[in-house]
């Protein structure tokens, strides 16, 4: 059995665009190895963002939190849309970037209300940007027809 393990930066799952020609790519790589595993970093800057609305929440400012969290909101969703174009299919993954997003933001409340975020607050949040990465990147194969399965580190 011949496994091929493709590690995608934060540029590579940008935007559809690049998130779809991941796809391609790890569906092509399909025809040479028996199994392919794509790891995949957050959306570039995400990560940096999500980590901002937390230190912003602990300083007392409760806007930008959430703020990143309505701007996450509205360009996941239209790079599930674009990804995967039948809305019925999109519903479960539509629902699983919400909860993750919307955990960020019960996350950054309890921050704000303790006025520091601990160490397992940021690694929780530090986390969000590549699991709601990997959920795009598991449509957008599964669209392309290619089978997958999903695993993330939570």
């Amino acid at each position: 059995m011949s496994l091929l393990v493709m590690k995608f930066g934060g540029t590579s799952v940008g935007n559809a665009a690049a998130i779809s020609a991941l796809a391609a790519i790890s569906r092509d790589h399909l025809q040479e190895w028996d199994h392919v595993a794509v790891v995949v970093s957050a959306m570039s800057g995400v990560t940096d963002l999500l980590l901002g609305g937390a230190s912003s929440a602990a300083s007392g400012d409760q806007t930008t939190y959430k703020r990143t969290a309505a701007t996450r909101r509205d360009k996941h969703a239209a790079a599930l849309a674009e990804l995967v174009p039948d809305a019925d299919a999109a519903t479960a993954t539509r629902a699983a970037i919400e909860q993750l997003i919307d955990e960020f933001e019960v996350l950054c409340h309890s921050v704000g209300v303790l006025g520091e975020a601990s160490p397992r607050a940021i690694d929780a949040i530090a986390s969000m940007g590549e699991r709601m990465s990997v959920r795009l990147v598991a449509a957008a194969l599964g669209a392309q027809g290619t089978p997958c399965l999903l695993y993330t580190s939570a």
